[in-house]
């Protein structure tokens, strides 16, 4: 379903949002970045459709739990889609990104913080804390100092604990499909049949990436190459470049690839104005 509550569509939001600093923090490749977005709206998909069966779509409580929560469902698909394009990635690293997106953001990288309506609300076993508290005792250290925002020791199982229960989930909204269209595969294809060059490319590939991660669940509702296709569209019309390309007897180069116009421009209008609704 594409139907969204206002609390369905502020989780989801801020899904897309953690998902997409966290792979450019981890330096993942575009297959995997696409990948991981996927499993996430896939999940909290099936969700929606939960919700809205049981009648608790509109309620905070129910959509902001923490057993859903972006902290914990995120690094679970990352690490998920991490494994299947086999981009090599330690759980640690997934796990202390997201972290520090939602506590304090990474400045040096450009990333705010990502504030979260719930959070994962992951703690340590009674006994583990205690025995850390009493470690940083004995070592003379302030335990509520001794903080430095890096998760390890037993709180860094607890949350691998959780990631790695909840990626069941994930592959159980998916379908267990394990290969992911790639929308960028077919813009470069594009691009190159058509006789853009690398400016196109480039202002279609930074148009590609806003449209999946910046607009609701418009990787799931729309086809790879008709994404791309109009994300070249989008940005051919920016660099004022499209009486440049490729046409045949006064036909467009989207009528002769065979790209439906009307889909492609729906797209781009949703894009935009969903773009223009959140500045």
């Amino acid at each position: 379903t594409s139907f969204f509550t206002s609390a369905q569509r502020t989780r989801e939001c801020q899904a897309r949002a953690l998902c997409r600093g966290a792979c450019e923090l981890l330096n993942l490749p575009l297959d995997t970045s696409v990948t991981a977005l996927t499993a996430v709206l896939r999940f909290y998909a099936a969700r929606r459709e939960r919700e809205c069966e049981n009648g608790t779509s509109t309620n905070d409580a129910v959509v902001h739990h923490a057993s859903v929560s972006p902290e914990i469902v995120v690094p679970s698909a990352i690490y998920l889609a991490c494994k299947l394009e086999e981009s090599v990635t330690r759980v640690a690293d997934v796990v202390n990104t997201t972290h520090l997106l939602v506590t304090t953001g990474a400045e040096d990288a450009g990333l705010a913080k990502i504030t979260l309506t719930s959070r994962a609300n992951v703690r340590m076993k009674d006994e583990d804390a205690r025995e850390l508290a009493e470690g940083l005792e004995l070592a003379g250290y302030d335990a509520s100092a001794a903080d430095d925002g890096v998760i390890v020791g037993a709180l860094y199982y607890e949350y691998k604990d959780r990631i790695l229960e909840l990626e069941q989930d994930v592959l159980r909204a998916m379908d267990y499909e394990l290969n992911t269209e790639q929308p960028h595969k077919f813009m470069f294809h594009i691009v190159h049949a058509i006789g853009g060059g690398e400016a196109l490319a480039c202002a279609a590939s930074a148009a590609l990436l806003n449209m999946m991660f910046d607009t609701d669940d418009l990787l799931l509702t729309t086809d790879a190459p008709t994404l791309a296709a109009a994300a070249v569209h989008l940005s051919s019309i920016i660099l004022k470049c499209e009486g440049e390309l490729k046409t045949v007897d006064e036909r467009k180069w989207y009528e002769i690839l065979g790209f439906d116009f009307e889909k492609m421009a729906i797209v781009n209008e949703r894009f935009l104005n969903e773009t223009s609704d959140n500045t």
